[in-house]
């Protein structure tokens, strides 16, 4: 490739000319010099005639070497031009404002872009300084160029920048610097990309990341197929599970088998026609206890499609049992403790009006009566005291086995006529709640104290789920009547409907505390059976020199 030199810029034509006539006239002149200053002979007219010929061959050489290099030297410039105006077309469409500044920090660029962003227009700003202000937070436009030259040009630096309206917006701006044939800066052009609502949606995305993250309910969302794939910290905190445990899994892996095919039936149902449901749930923690809570599942829309749903939940556990507690707790205290202080008050007065008259068989039934009543307060205040002692402990596993033997040890030193049986699975060293001895004592208390002669405690693992174990007191008492089952299932008693004492709630709370459930059913023994279900905690086998219980 030839390098351009001064004779570029001329005509092919005027340089072969130029080269004929130099050539020629060095070949003539040269020969008459010698001539006339030395009187050397003329030299022979063929050598003449070569020189000159040699002239014309080297003039025509010249010639189409210059030609061909003035056109590929127009054809540059050819390209040259199209890109320009390539150049300048781009920019003047460009969707972006673009701009050029001199070092000096003059407009030369303004494209269409920039004025609808800013609001100037192009006669405006051309020849004039930068006419926007920068953010109180943001680079200025003068350091912006200055760094632009230093670095030979600047990538996605972000600025703020007041346009005309007033109105501080945000951008990335790429900066380069274009140099004339001297290498001199000439101009610095700015590419301007307008990010304030992508940081606007961006913020917003954070603050709500933060606040979910930082919610006092159960938050996770999940695929339209109920795909679990985010947890936030409350939800771990309630279910137990750890992100990394649930994420992937199915939402079902909360469920605790307490609710009705029904339930998801209508629940799938609500959701997939694009309704927000929202219903009392009972679902399972890790550790097996229930829980219940107040759950809202919506569902997360785009462009008409169901892209997954958001749940909330709001575990209501604690406010529930403590309602109940209060419910019952209140009408033991207004109703027995009224009926038992009508006793106390109606066999006093009894005494006091026929102190003179009565027989000491009289008084002795009548204090007797005063006795009773007075032992029923006492007991009904231990009682309440068992349930609070009862719910308000942490339980932990112990084995099942354990707690039925202390259960019965203690029924028998209290009814040593009575006849307790035990049968429990062969190698079953299952854990479960603590708590659960507070039932098995009420379970055996109330069938003894109220007429009954015989338990029998089976303790067998369940074969359809072995994750749980049950537990079956059966007795030959009186029975349970099924108003006081009612007011236990309902979870609530009214003034209509409401149970005779406390026993059968206290299992109910600690069995349900305990992520267990309870039924009742007629015995086989002519009695009562309390089927109680547990989840079953951490076991190892018994070894021969094993003293954990």
């Amino acid at each position: 490739m030839m390098n351009d030199s001064p004779l570029d810029g001329l005509d092919a034509r005027a340089i072969a000319l130029a080269y004929l006539g130099f050539g020629t006239a060095g070949i003539l002149g040269g020969e008459l010099l010698l001539s006339a200053t030395l009187g050397a002979p003329p030299a022979p007219e063929a050598e003449l005639v070569k020189g000159l010929a040699f002239v014309a061959v080297s003039t025509a050489f010249v010639w189409a070497l210059v030609s061909r290099k003035n056109r590929r030297i127009e054809r540059q410039q050819a390209s040259v031009r199209s890109s320009l105006d390539q150049l300048r077309t781009v920019v003047a469409a460009s969707p972006v404002p673009i701009i050029a500044v001199t070092p000096e920090g003059r407009v030369t660029r303004w494209n269409d872009a920039a004025t609808e962003t800013f609001g100037w227009g192009r006669e405006e700003v051309l020849g004039g300084p930068l006419p926007y202000d920068a953010g109180a937070d943001s680079e200025d436009s003068e350091e912006i160029i200055r760094r632009t030259i230093a670095e030979n040009g600047l990538s996605d630096v972000q600025v703020e920048r007041q346009p005309a309206d007033g109105d501080l917006r945000e951008f990335r701006l790429s900066t380069a610097v274009v140099r004339d044939a001297d290498g001199e800066v000439a101009e610095v052009v700015g590419v301007f990309v307008d990010v304030t609502e992508q940081q606007r949606r961006e913020r917003r995305l954070r603050e709500f990341e933060q606040a979910v993250e930082q919610a006092g309910h159960a938050i996770y969302l999940t695929t339209p197929d109920g795909e679990i794939t985010y947890v936030n910290p409350a939800f771990e905190e309630t279910t137990g599970y750890d992100a990394a445990e649930v994420i992937g899994e199915p939402a079902s892996i909360l469920s605790s088998g307490e609710m009705p095919e029904t339930y998801y039936e209508r629940l799938w149902r609500a959701l997939q026609s694009g309704e927000t449901w929202q219903e009392r749930i009972i679902d399972r923690r890790k550790s097996g206890e229930l829980y219940t809570a107040i759950q809202t599942i919506a569902p997360i829309e785009s462009n008409g499609d169901i892209d997954g749903y958001v749940a909330i939940q709001s575990d209501v556990t604690e406010s529930e049992v403590t309602r109940q507690r209060l419910g019952v707790l209140n009408r033991m205290f207004r109703h027995n403790l009224r009926n038992r202080m009508n006793v106390i008050e109606g066999y006093a007065e009894l005494i006091r009006q026929n102190e003179a008259t009565d027989t000491d068989e009289e008084l002795a039934e009548a204090a007797e009566a005063i006795v009773e009543a007075a032992d029923d307060l006492a007991s009904l205040s231990e009682k309440a005291q068992t349930v609070s002692d009862a719910l308000e402990s942490e339980g932990t596993p112990r084995r099942v086995s354990a707690l039925v033997e202390d259960a019965v040890s203690r029924a028998e030193s209290t009814y040593p006529e009575a006849a307790v049986r035990t049968d429990i699975e062969t190698g079953l060293y299952a854990r479960v709640d603590s708590r659960v001895g507070a039932a098995l004592d009420e379970l055996i208390a109330n069938a003894l104290k109220h007429g009954g002669e015989t338990v029998r405690i089976d303790v067998r693992r369940t074969e359809a789920d072995d994750s749980k174990l049950v537990v079956r007191v059966d007795d030959d008492g009186p029975g349970i009547p099924d108003e006081e089952w009612r007011v236990i299932k309902r979870g609530e008693e009214t003034p209509l409907e409401h149970g005779t004492g406390m026993g059968l709630w206290l299992v109910h709370w600690v069995v349900k505390k305990a992520g267990g459930s309870m039924e009742l059913e007629p015995s086989s023994l002519g009695g009562t059976a309390v089927t109680l279900k547990l989840p079953i905690g951490s076991e190892r086998p018994r070894t021969w020199f094993s003293t954990d219980e």
